[in-house]
C-alpha cells in the first residue's frame, strides 16, 4: 500500500475474522482470480460466497477427473486456503458404469447419488423427487415445531381457499 511517506508491505499469514466488515471485500479479491480463469471448453466454475461448484462435461473418465481440479488446487494452495475433502462431493450425471476417480491432491473426493447445493437437492438423474421429498421433510419438521410452540391454544382450519390458523 502506498502511504504519503513510503510504500508499506504486509505479509498476510492468516485470514480475517469471520463476520468482519472487510471480510467479504477481501474474499472477493481472492476469489476473483480463480473466477476469471479461462477454463477449457466443457468446464464451468460457479461460486456463491465461499461455495464453489464445477460443472464439467467430457466424454472420457480421464477428462472428467483431471480437467479442472488441478488448476483450482494450485489457486487454493497459493492463497493458503483449506478445502474440506470431508464435505466435498460430486455427482455424475452419466450412465457410465464406473465413474472417474476424482482426487484433491492424494485424497479421493466422495461420489454421491445426490447432493445439496445452495438449498437445492440435485440427484444423479437430474430429477426433482429427491428435492421435493427433502423439502417435505423440512416442512413437516417446521410444522411439528410450530405445534409444540403453539400448544393447544392454536388450531389450523382448512377452507376452500386453503389453511388458516386461529387462536382458540
Amino acid at each position: 500500500m502506498q502511504t504519503s511517506e513510503e510504500p508499506v508491505l504486509w505479509e498476510q499469514t492468516r485470514g480475517c475474522p469471520q463476520g468482519s466488515c472487510s471480510g467479504p471485500a477481501f474474499w472477493n479479491i481472492v476469489a476473483d482470480e480463480i473466477l476469471s480463469v479461462q477454463w477449457p471448453q466443457g468446464v464451468h466454475l460457479q461460486a456463491f460466497a465461499d461455495d464453489f461448484a464445477f460443472s464439467v462435461t467430457d466424454n472420457t473418465r480421464e477428462g472428467l477427473s483431471k480437467l479442472a481440479l488441478d488448476k483450482f488446487k494450485e489457486w487454493a494452495d497459493k492463497n493458503k486456503l483449506y478445502v474440506s475433502i470431508e464435505t466435498s462431493s460430486y455427482v455424475l450425471f452419466n450412465k457410465l458404469a464406473r465413474g472417474p476417480t476424482i482426487k484433491w491432491g492424494n485424497q479421493s473426493i466422495n461420489r454421491k447419488s445426490r447432493l445439496k447445493y445452495l438449498g437445492v437437492t440435485i440427484d444423479h438423474k437430474l430429477s426433482w423427487p429427491s428435492h421435493v421429498i427433502e423439502q417435505g421433510k423440512r416442512s413437516m419438521d417446521q410444522y411439528q415445531h410450530l405445534c409444540i410452540i403453539a400448544g393447544k391454544t392454536w388450531a389450523s382450519t382448512k377452507t376452500s381457499e386453503g389453511y388458516y390458523i386461529k387462536q382458540l
